[in-house]
């Protein structure tokens, strides 16, 4: 008797922490099909030299970041596309490297200056993406992003 309960519970722990890597993978492999979507890690303000490995998703006015390892089916954050700008690129630091994707780069992004508040955050992406970040900033609409342009 005590072993059937035993197994009831250890086949139904086994089973739960399926449909969990499950829903993981599922996730993950949408959020990767969707256009515009690339692997980028950003370092919380709150916890300095910790990365977070999330996928970022260009949107029409915003960058959205969804953490790996979250089941929410929101961003954990959104960049404002028309308040962006790359302040600083560089290699990781050392020991940096060994959190980050291989042939990670670094760049320093603030955003929210012209609302009064600015903010900075660090991500990591890949040259790939790094250039497609760059573009994707540079080919806003003009008007819609008041770090580029004629007159900055």
């Amino acid at each position: 008797m005590l072993a059937s309960v035993l197994l009831i519970i250890l086949l139904s722990s086994v089973g739960a922490a399926v449909v969990i890597v499950v829903l993981f993978t599922v996730r993950r492999r949408s959020l990767t099909r969707a256009a515009g979507a690339f692997d980028c890690s950003f370092e919380p303000l709150e916890k300095p030299g910790v990365w977070r490995l999330g996928v970022a998703v260009f949107g029409v006015s915003a960058l959205d970041w969804y953490p790996v390892f979250s089941l929410r089916p929101h961003p954990s954050f959104i960049l404002p596309r028309a308040d962006l700008e790359i302040v600083e690129r560089g290699s990781p630091a050392d020991g940096e490297e060994y959190s980050l994707l291989p042939d990670a780069q670094v760049i320093v992004c603030r955003y929210d200056v012209h609302r009064g508040s600015p903010k900075t955050i660090r991500l990591a992406l890949d040259g790939e993406a790094l250039s497609g970040f760059s573009s994707w900033l540079e080919s806003a609409p003009p008007g819609a992003n008041h770090t580029m342009g004629r007159f900055t």
